[in-house]
């Protein structure tokens, strides 16, 4: 607890979902918040008192990062209220679901890869530019980098493409001070698959080597980890978050 007091903490894409369990582990290690979202002002609002009732103080911003004068809006808004960051989540993303290969078009390509891809980047750059005393950046990946199902071309490739900029950045960013990592999930159990009359939660335990489908708080205590003292020296790395998942054998058949 409060291995984090104090420090200043951007989290992108909070108002839900892995974000809002993101948002809450940070609160709980005693982060104060910048929280970022981008549809609906009731979420965020409800996250804020939640964290406000955790004894932290807490920002929320709406900005849709696909759009660059949205996204410099967010940092400069940052930059007038601390002035600095100590560590950042960049978890905004959109999945689209299953997309098959024959409606894949340029349209569809754009709206993922502009949040995805260009919003991690350019949310990380600008980060990176505010971590004057050194700092940590969680980019939010997905295990679909590596191992997929059909109809998630476009979704595997974003997802790629954060594993590969982290990396890099990590590379870059390091004489600075600051540490870069991924978190690529597997399946976290949130409220769009809850909500759906087709959720069924043994069958998705049964498939899952600890029997259990992962929660957002489960990556919210590993972002934690990441960006605390007790993660110094790890960085340019991508953690599979899948309860084991990703070392099952595929087949088909006995």
């Amino acid at each position: 607890m409060n291995e984090l007091k104090g420090k200043k903490v951007l989290i992108t894409g909070a108002g839900k979902g892995i974000g809002r369990g993101i948002a809450l582990a940070f609160a709980r290690a005693g982060a104060d918040l910048f929280l970022h979202y981008r549809s609906n002002p009731t979420e965020a609002s409800e996250l804020l008192a939640e964290i406000q009732g955790l004894g932290v103080q807490g920002i929320t911003f709406r900005a849709d990062l696909s759009k660059m004068s949205e996204l410099e809006t967010m940092f400069n808004a940052i930059k007038e209220r601390w002035g600095t960051l100590d560590a950042a989540v960049n978890n905004a993303g959109w999945d689209p679901g299953a997309v098959p290969l024959e409606a894949i078009d340029e349209a569809v390509y754009h709206q993922l890869t502009d949040v995805n891809i260009k919003g991690t980047l350019f949310c990380a750059l600008r980060e990176i530019a505010l971590m004057k005393h050194g700092g940590s950046i969680v980019n939010i990946g997905s295990v679909q980098m590596n191992t997929t199902v059909p109809g998630r071309v476009l979704y595997a490739t974003s997802k790629g493409a954060i594993h590969a900029m982290s990396g890099a950045l990590a590379l870059e960013a390091g004489p600075k001070g600051i540490r870069v990592n991924t978190i690529a999930p597997g399946y976290i159990e949130v409220e769009r698959m809850t909500s759906s009359p087709d959720y069924n939660a043994e069958e998705v335990a049964a498939g899952i080597p600890v029997r259990r489908a992962g929660m957002p708080q489960d990556v919210g205590d590993l972002a934690v980890f990441l960006c605390s003292e007790k993660a110094g020296f790890l960085s340019g790395e991508t953690i599979v978050l899948d309860g084991g998942v990703n070392r099952k054998l595929a087949r088909t058949a006995r």
